[in-house]
């Protein structure tokens, strides 16, 4: 598959692109290209250790030409149904999965910066991680009237970016909440994509979660349809969704449903505000203004019961 990349009104002369600025763009494209891989695979775009299949082959981008003019730079690439080990492409499923084949490392990261600026609630496959290496790639540009598109000679929609659009990008990063450890009761009801991914139906609701590296998925499906306890890492997504990465796993004890509790990134106040529509009444008013405050997890706990 063969890719345009076309800089305009930059202060480089035309058909020349300065060294440093080449290897920061060929190292955001990697980074994002890779995380919105793994976004597909597993359900977050940051993996942390040792990566149990290579993807180097995966996600090697070519520069084959300089066209004069503007600045254009030509980039060839493969399909993943080309160069995905088949490890992985065993666990295409889902819509977005089966059309993983087609995609390639360029339009990938073409998407993630079509997702993350569109109003459209198209924002399943964007987290934290994968949104702070869009936002990296600000220091890409030199001027407010720079532009830099992205193309793939029709078939694929255009993407041009300019330093504005970073902007949204960034307030959309800081809605997210930081990743955090958790506890979780529940009862495993179903293994899927290769046993790497886990729904826990939890009195709360289902919770998605997956298998961290060092978790092996004969140590959970021993417990399938059983009620046990994971611990992991709540990673948050936009519009308030997570996903679990499962790093341990047992038998529950009696103080776990203590501290189990299904994540949400709701903010304080949306979640005061929340119960107080359950309810009704005008409690919120008496408090809100004043939050946060120095009330410990307890307090707040309380809070929220008496507004129930």
């Amino acid at each position: 598959m063969n890719y345009e990349i076309k800089i305009e009104h930059s202060q480089d002369a035309k058909g020349s692109v300065d060294l440093d600025r080449m290897a920061r763009l060929a190292t955001g494209i990697r980074k994002i290209s890779e995380g919105a891989l793994q976004i597909r695979l597993r359900g977050i775009s940051l993996t942390r250790g040792r990566k149990k299949v290579s993807l180097q082959n995966a996600l090697k981008v070519s520069l084959t030409a300089m066209k004069p003019g503007s600045t254009i730079l030509c980039l060839e690439t493969k399909k993943f149904q080309e160069t995905l080990p088949a490890y992985q492409t065993d666990i295409f499923r889902t819509k977005a999965q089966s059309e993983l084949p087609n995609e390639t490392p360029i339009s990938l990261f073409i998407s993630s910066f079509q997702n993350a600026l569109s109003n459209e609630d198209s924002t399943e496959f964007l987290d934290k991680p994968l949104l702070r290496e869009l936002r990296q790639l600000s220091s890409l540009f030199r001027s407010e009237q720079e532009v830099i598109t992205f193309s793939n000679e029709g078939s694929l929609t255009e993407l041009k970016l300019s330093s504005t659009d970073f902007k949204r990008i960034k307030l959309l990063e800081g809605e997210i909440p930081n990743p955090k450890p958790v506890v979780l009761n529940g009862v495993v009801e179903m293994l899927q994509f290769s046993k790497l991914k886990v729904k826990i139906k939890t009195e709360e609701g289902i919770v998605n979660g997956f298998l961290a590296d060092d978790l092996k998925p004969d140590d959970i499906a021993a417990f399938f349809g059983k009620k046990i306890t994971i611990r992991g890492i709540s990673h948050y997504k936009p519009k308030g969704k997570s996903v679990i990465e499962i790093q341990r796993v047992t038998e529950p004890t009696e103080g776990d449903q203590y501290f189990s509790k299904k994540p949400t990134s709701e903010t304080v106040e949306k979640q005061i505000e929340r119960q107080v529509r359950k309810k009704g009444g005008n409690a919120l008013a008496k408090i809100m203004g004043k939050w946060p405050g120095e009330e410990t997890d307890e307090e707040f706990e309380q809070i929220i019961k008496e507004l129930d």
